[in-house]
């Protein structure tokens, strides 16, 4: 269980006196006790980070095994796929009501729990309506952490927030391979796909325990609105939701994919193993790399054109080179994320401003980025997997006009972005 005696200032708790956020927003105070909870609180941090896509990518590696079973259709194997992205669309934005109806404390274990009543409740899936509903609750709480997270990050680490950021985004895309690479070898154990992606809510239930309930928010709350005049919040949705539907089209449809092209299943499992993982190394190391930078969009760009490159690979010769296609995909979404996931707290001063910037960014983006796999899934049903695989490519293109309109924080102010013209 988290430690009871952790220490005041920075990192807030229920029943102590807080202080003003602006009070520790210049530094992290290094006194032992405070050392001891912004530490227990990043491990709870990264161990809730694992099981934030687990439920994504079991369903994605069973995709076609699921659809066979059920008897559903690309397109209604697609909407599944894009419930929790959707969910992760509509639950950011309501913003500041999130964050200071539920708190960052018993929020986010509250957050945790969904996700694994909705792991546990696949387990039962005896028709497709309760995989859906059981999908949709864990979709609710996988976005009500992805908004609450980022406040309790930068709260607590006011200066090492975008290195924290980068952590958690590659502890994210770590459990998103552990569940490409574990479920179909759980199914083959268990006999049955539903145990499988039952099972994820072991580690659900672990990450919930350890979260501090008592973390509290700092200094003065108010409701306040989403930052809909900020053209630079636009934009992060803009990049965002091209990306997400990019990420999750692929989460969804990779497996069938290839399962289509004659490969077997389990192969096909290894093939998005292997891009999940490509994209833990990807999450950390370019992050990290672009730090000394102010302006992230070389790097981001670069990373834009690896994935154009893996896509176009898929749409056009797909067995050709598999792997190299698999590596190319996920190195560029694995760096791209985490540069996207630090971009709200490089444009914002306070842990709520970071909160709701990112709340409106990744609200917008991920609703967009729900159509993906349902386009997909009809593209495949009219089309076939080429003219799918080229409409995510346009997709990554997208993006890659959008990012090269962000300039570095430095030179643009929050209040230089309220008057700034609108996009075009």
């Amino acid at each position: 269980m988290p430690p009871t005696d952790l220490a005041r200032g920075k990192v807030g708790f229920e029943g102590e006196q807080s202080s003003s956020v602006a009070s520790g927003a210049a530094s992290e105070p290094e006194s032992l006790g405070h050392g001891i909870a912004r530490w227990w609180i990043a491990l709870a941090i990264l161990l809730a980070a694992v099981n934030l896509r687990p439920l994504l990518t079991s369903t994605g590696v069973m995709m076609e095994t699921i659809r066979l079973d059920l008897g559903l259709s690309s397109s209604a194997a697609g909407v599944l796929g894009s419930i929790p992205t959707a969910c992760m669309g509509i639950v950011p934005l309501l913003g500041g009501w999130v964050i200071i109806r539920l708190g960052i404390g018993r929020g986010v274990q509250a957050a945790l729990l969904l996700v694994a009543l909705g792991s546990f409740g696949r387990w039962f899936t005896v028709h497709q309506s309760l995989l859906f509903f059981a999908t949709f609750l864990g979709g609710v709480g996988i976005a009500l952490s992805q908004v609450l997270i980022p406040v309790v990050i930068k709260q607590t680490f006011p200066v090492r927030g975008p290195l924290v950021m980068a952590c958690y985004t590659t502890l994210m895309n770590l459990g998103a391979a552990f569940g490409a690479a574990a479920t179909p070898a759980l199914a083959a154990g268990l006999g049955n796909w539903p145990a499988a992606l039952g099972l994820w809510a072991i580690p659900a239930v672990i990450a919930m325990l350890c979260w501090p309930a008592r973390l509290a928010l700092t200094g003065t709350i108010t409701a306040g609105g989403l930052p809909w005049r900020r053209p630079v919040a636009w934009r992060m949705a803009g990049m965002i939701g091209l990306t997400s539907c990019v990420y999750m089209s692929l989460l969804s449809w990779t497996v069938p994919l290839y399962y289509s092209l004659g490969w077997t299943q389990l192969a096909a499992a290894q093939l998005l193993t292997t891009f999940t993982i490509t994209q833990v190394v990807a999450s950390l190391a370019v992050p990290v790399l672009s730090s000394r930078w102010p302006d992230r969009r070389p790097v981001g760009g670069l990373m834009l054109l690896s994935l154009v490159l893996g896509l176009l690979g898929m749409a056009l010769a797909p067995e050709a080179a598999p792997v190299l296609w698999a590596m190319l995909a996920g190195m560029g979404l694995g760096a791209l994320f985490s540069l996207l996931m630090i971009l709200p707290l490089d444009y914002s001063e306070t842990p709520l401003e970071a909160g709701r910037l990112s709340a409106m960014a990744i609200g917008l983006g991920m609703l967009l980025g729900a159509l993906g796999p349902t386009l997909v899934g009809a593209l495949r049903d009219g089309l076939g997997f080429p003219a799918a695989m080229l409409f995510l490519c346009l997709s990554a293109v997208g993006a890659m006009v959008l990012g090269a309109g962000l300039a570095p924080p430095a030179r643009r102010s929050p209040a230089a972005e309220e008057s700034a013209p609108p996009l075009p």
